[in-house]
């Protein structure tokens, strides 16, 4: 069975026709080049080249040989690359907000595993104040968030268009209206997310501009727990239109479209402006802003 290092040098006796010249390319001494195709050639059984003073010609059973030997030797080469590799992925952060964690992390991290297979990538979910703390704190590479981030450290651009909705459930006054005023929201009882969550901050400050007053009955981190609640009429919510798009089609909750106020909002890719960009980091963000994610993931 011949070896790889044979295979090798073959090769090389093939291409450049020439023992001598084979023997340079390959940094051993030309006898040692004449011997290894004398045994394969006894190996096989069969002459591999036609000897000339000038030069060699591979015959039919050698140009065999060739095929064979320049697959066997690709495939080696190609293991060799992956074995070095095996332990040299990219390690990669990411930070994503509930909402988004919910509603798109999953499609979009699966996406990019599967257009960059060496990316090593872990998420953390969670509201908008902890992933800016985290990374502060350098303990995530990039984050997609849909709440305003404060520290001017922290690099932001919009990359998402979102909509956030309020909804009620079938017993409650507003179902299936066609629309309520922004006045008509005032002391209305709401089941909105924990202090830190963008989306709360968001209404809070649409409220606050108005100078609307409104009761908070329930807090939670949840999403589907809003939704939950909701669904039960214990008071109206705002999330994302992302988050309760299947519940909003089964009818178990509606939406009520706000007059004169405006609900579209954006998620925003963040990185620490100390933080240097690798190239994991690149992809991640590249591959966010080249997908129309509106469309792509499931609303």
């Amino acid at each position: 069975m011949a070896t790889l290092k044979q295979l090798k040098a073959f090769i090389a006796v093939a291409e450049y026709k020439k023992m001598s010249e084979a023997a340079r390319h390959l940094y051993i001494s030309q006898p040692t080049v004449s011997q290894i195709i004398s045994d394969l050639e006894a190996e096989y059984s069969t002459l591999l080249f036609e000897r000339s003073p000038k030069h060699l010609r591979i015959t039919p059973a050698g140009m065999l040989l060739l095929n064979s030997a320049r697959e066997i030797v690709t495939i080696h080469e190609n293991l060799e690359q992956s074995m070095r590799n095996i332990n040299a992925l990219r390690p990669l952060r990411v930070g994503a907000t509930v909402t988004i964690g919910n509603s798109m992390m999953g499609s979009l991290i699966s996406e990019l595993i599967k257009k960059y297979p060496d990316i090593d990538a872990s998420v953390c979910v969670d509201n908008t104040r902890h992933i800016e703390h985290l990374m502060i704190q350098n303990e995530l590479d990039v984050a997609l968030v849909e709440g305003i981030i404060t520290r001017k450290e922290i690099i932001t651009e919009p990359a998402i268009e979102d909509s956030l909705c309020l909804i009620c459930g079938k017993g409650h006054p507003f179902a299936k209206r066609t629309s309520v005023s922004v006045r008509e929201l005032q002391n209305q009882d709401f089941i909105m997310r924990e202090k830190g969550s963008g989306t709360r901050a968001i209404f809070e400050n649409i409220m606050h501009v108005r100078h609307i007053p409104f009761h908070i009955k329930w807090e939670c981190s949840s999403s589907t727990a809003i939704t939950d609640a909701v669904r039960h009429s214990l008071g109206l919510g705002v999330l994302s239109e992302r988050s309760v798009s299947e519940e909003i089609k089964t009818g178990q909750i509606f939406t009520c479209p706000v007059n004169e106020v405006s609900m579209k909002r954006y998620f925003y890719l963040c990185r620490s402006q100390y933080h240097p960009i690798t190239t994991q980091m690149q992809d991640f963000m590249n591959l966010v802003k080249a997908l129309h994610l509106s469309c792509f993931f499931n609303n």
